[in-house]
């Protein structure tokens, strides 16, 4: 079927549908205070949110707002050092610092208030966490401090563990599984003190935790570290579940669930890893192709988030927000390579047709190019870099196929020209010849 589309434009895109595209980006050009994103959250609303080493971003879907933290009715003149953010149930958002302060967002002044500091301060803050039973954790080498989002109440205990905590994961009300810089222990809050429960393949494990994933119906523990690879811990039958893929040389920075049976891995230098929860199988799943200006374009991931429409959101550095929308199909970016015959011969393109062969013709500011689709092969004519040719345009606004492989072109010229597909050779007529 042929068809003719007259356009103006910079840069063409395959297939010719006008179809949404699978990756969008998000950097600092739209809008975001900062390209490094520690943490990625949706509230119900919709609104997107993101941790920046800035601040806070909100993103609408169209304009991005950033949001400065109050304390005590002024703006807070301390460094942000930020770190973590966490959605509530009931669709709080809370902000926890790496100096042991927490933030809540309120909704109806649309502000960041201080609700709570650590008396004292300054203070390094290793991790911070909420958990089901709306406590927010601020956990320090030798301590650990709950404060109750309900009540405002806060409790102090000591960090039994006596390293510093890198992660947590909720099992049920009272136990809960601890990443250190040193390894992973298994504990049970009981009268607000910590109490270290023995499992001796856990605590066999020497290496910097830096992520994990409780799943509850298969009760396993999926196991992120640094230059260490992932893992899992199978708490029914008590032993290791080691991954296939060695991811050794970099830093798990996040464990999220895709489906019911997957998990994505986000690496901070090996992109984004997909592990099967019931073998452990992992492979590749989404990493920078430099043979493509529309994929994939950093394997440094910070963080994941997956929402209801299973679009992913990727914070990854130095690029911003990385949008993966695997609904729609994706497409390929032609573009002019300088000194390579096999390309487009311009990025202006005017006209687009597809052949009665299928093959594409492509009119631009400096010729004709034609792509030959069953072998992606290209051939260009009327170029200015065709020298022994005598016309002095080169720009072609509409083309038109008469008959099976003859193709007639025209531009800003006094005639037509006349291509044999199948000679590759050109002629010109003038009006009066016509």
């Amino acid at each position: 079927m042929r068809f003719i589309i007259n356009i103006v434009c910079f840069l063409f895109l395959l297939p010719l549908i006008a179809t949404a595209q699978t990756y969008k980006y998000i950097g600092v050009e739209n809008g975001l205070s900062n390209r490094r994103i520690f943490d990625i959250q949706k509230d119900s609303v919709g609104y997107m949110w993101f941790l920046t080493n800035e601040g806070i971003d909100r993103y609408n879907g169209k304009d991005i707002k950033h949001y400065k933290l109050i304390e005590e009715n002024k703006e807070s003149s301390f460094p942000i050092h930020l770190g973590w953010l966490y959605f509530e149930e009931k669709g709080k958002l809370w902000v926890i610092g790496k100096a042991g302060r927490i933030f809540q967002y309120n909704q109806e002044h649309d502000v960041f208030n201080r609700v709570y500091k650590l008396p004292k301060t300054p203070v390094n803050i290793s991790y911070g966490y909420m958990d089901c039973n709306h406590r927010i954790w601020l956990c320090s080498r030798y301590s650990i401090a709950l404060y109750d989002t309900q009540t405002g109440e806060v409790h102090q205990m000591s960090n039994e563990l006596k390293s510093s905590i890198t992660s947590i994961e909720q099992v049920d009300n009272n136990h809960f599984f601890m990443g250190t810089d040193k390894g992973l222990r298994y504990v049970k809050l009981e009268n607000e003190t910590l109490q270290i429960v023995p499992l001796e393949p856990l605590d066999k494990i020497q290496a910097q935790i830096s992520s994990l994933y409780f799943h509850q119906e298969s009760q396993r523990l999926f196991i992120g570290t640094f230059e260490k690879g992932v893992f899992a811990y199978d708490i029914r039958q008590q032993r290791i579940i080691h991954s296939n893929t060695d991811l050794s040389d970099v830093n798990i920075a996040r464990i999220k669930p895709l489906n019911q049976t997957e998990l994505l891995i986000a690496t901070e230098g090996m992109g984004i890893h997909k592990i099967n929860m019931n073998s452990c199988i992992s492979e590749p799943y989404i990493v920078s192709s430099y043979k493509s200006h529309n994929e994939m374009n950093s394997n440094n991931i910070n963080d994941i988030y997956i929402d209801e429409e299973k679009r992913i959101w990727i914070a990854n550095y130095p690029e911003g927000i990385t949008i993966i929308d695997n609904r729609y199909k994706s497409y390929n970016w032609i573009k002019h390579s300088i000194g390579n015959r096999q390309s487009l011969v311009n990025d202006q393109v005017h006209s687009v047709i597809e052949d009665s062969d299928g093959d594409l013709w492509f009119g631009t500011s400096n010729g004709i190019s034609l792509y030959q689709s069953k072998t992606g092969q290209w051939h260009s004519f009327l170029r200015s870099f065709d020298h022994q040719l005598k016309n002095k345009n080169h720009i072609f606004i509409t083309l038109c196929e008469v008959s099976p492989g003859i193709i007639w072109a025209g531009g800003y010229t006094s005639g037509v020209y006349k291509i044999n597909k199948r000679t590759l050779s050109v002629e010109y007529f003038s009006p009066y010849l016509l």
